[in-house]
């Protein structure tokens, strides 16, 4: 019994810690995931979709773990959907339940596009370390911007090669 109390009562803090960081939109969501209704879930689970969208939370999130995540909103829809309610879930649904929203929630919260990434290293010209902070969208705005700009100065450096090819061919 003291078991079935622990999971409630962790259950219950869980939601909270979701609720209450979903109010502070510029914050890393660390529980996205937390629902013990088939209702509240499908309203979750949408958001959370919706969030893996073009210019959602999550729009950064990988493929693989795009598929990932689907099929855990999936799997959790159907447990709570099988039980009705985490509270008439027998023990061992429950714990696969937990480490679902676990897995899904790690998931979500690492590609989450306000999470900080912090390094520490010497910048150019000097052998002193520093600190240096970028969110998740940060990083990855940028490594598209440096992607974008090799692939068009790839085409301008092909351009410029055959040029000279053909200036050579010529006998010049």
């Amino acid at each position: 019994m003291k078991s079935l109390y622990r999971h409630l009562v962790l259950l219950a803090a869980l939601q909270m810690l979701a609720l209450g960081a979903a109010f502070a939109a510029d914050k890393v969501i660390e529980k996205p995931v937390a629902a013990d209704t088939p209702e509240k879930f499908a309203e979750v689970a949408a958001q959370i979709r919706k969030e893996m969208g073009a210019s959602g939370r999550y729009e950064f999130i990988r493929p693989d773990d795009k598929a990932k995540a689907n099929t855990d909103l999936d799997a959790i829809a159907a447990m709570l959907q099988k039980a009705g309610s985490v509270s008439a879930m027998p023990e061992g649904d429950r714990v696969q339940l937990f480490n679902t929203q676990e897995r899904l929630n790690g998931i979500l919260t690492h590609s989450d596009r306000n999470r900080l990434v912090c390094e520490r290293r010497a910048p150019v010209g000097t052998n002193i370390p520093q600190n240096t902070c970028k969110t998740v969208a940060e990083i990855e705005k940028m490594r598209r911007d440096s992607q974008k700009y090799m692939n068009d100065h790839a085409q301008d450096a092909n351009i410029n090669s055959a040029a000279m090819h053909a200036e050579r061919g010529s006998g010049h």
